[in-house]
C-alpha cells in the first residue's frame, strides 16, 4: 500500500476519531442526572393589596431532578421546574378571578431542608398590562429513605 493511501485510509480517520470524539463524549459525562417524579403541589394562601384580597386555591406541579457534577465535584443540585399554570385566584370582595400562566425553573444545592421563594405573575383575565406578583414559599426537603418532598403557600412580595 502507498503511502498517500495509507494516509487516507487508515492514520487520517484515526486522527479524526481521537480528536472528534472526546469533543463529543466529555459533555455526556459531566452531569449524572437522576429525574424525579412531577408532583402536583397544593396551593393556599391569599395577597393582599391596598385594594383588594386575592385568596389563591389549586395546584402547582413541580418536576424535579437532582444533578450530580461527577466531573468537576461541584455540589450536588437540585433542580425544580415550577408550572403554576393550575393555580387560580379569586378577589373576596369583588370576585374577580385571576390566573398565571407562569413557569420557573430553579437551581439550588440539594440540602436536607431548603426553603425557596418563587416571585410569580398574576393577571385578571387576559390582561397583561395589569399583571401584578405574588410569592410561593416552596418547602424542599430530601432524606435518601423518602426522597424529595414538598409543600408550598404563598404570600405577598415583599417591597423593596
Amino acid at each position: 500500500m502507498r503511502t498517500d493511501q495509507l494516509w487516507k485510509r487508515v492514520v487520517r480517520p484515526l486522527l479524526v476519531t481521537a480528536i472528534v470524539l472526546p469533543a463529543v463524549i466529555a459533555p455526556l459525562l459531566v452531569l449524572a442526572v437522576v429525574q424525579g417524579p412531577t408532583v402536583p403541589v397544593l396551593v393556599d394562601g391569599t395577597v393582599s393589596s391596598d385594594t383588594e384580597t386575592i385568596a389563591f386555591g389549586g395546584e402547582m406541579t413541580i418536576s424535579t431532578r437532582v444533578i450530580d457534577d461527577t466531573v468537576f465535584n461541584g455540589p450536588t443540585m437540585l433542580e425544580m421546574i415550577v408550572d403554576f399554570s393550575r393555580v387560580k385566584g379569586q378577589g373576596k370582595a369583588s370576585g374577580k378571578k385571576f390566573t398565571s400562566e407562569a413557569q420557573v425553573i430553579v437551581h439550588r444545592p440539594l440540602l436536607a431542608f431548603d426553603e425557596v421563594e418563587v416571585i410569580f405573575p398574576y393577571t385578571q383575565g387576559n390582561d397583561v398590562h395589569a399583571a401584578r406578583s405574588a410569592m410561593a414559599v416552596i418547602s424542599a426537603s430530601f432524606s435518601a429513605k423518602s426522597g424529595i418532598v414538598l409543600t408550598s403557600k404563598i404570600k405577598k412580595v415583599p417591597l423593596v
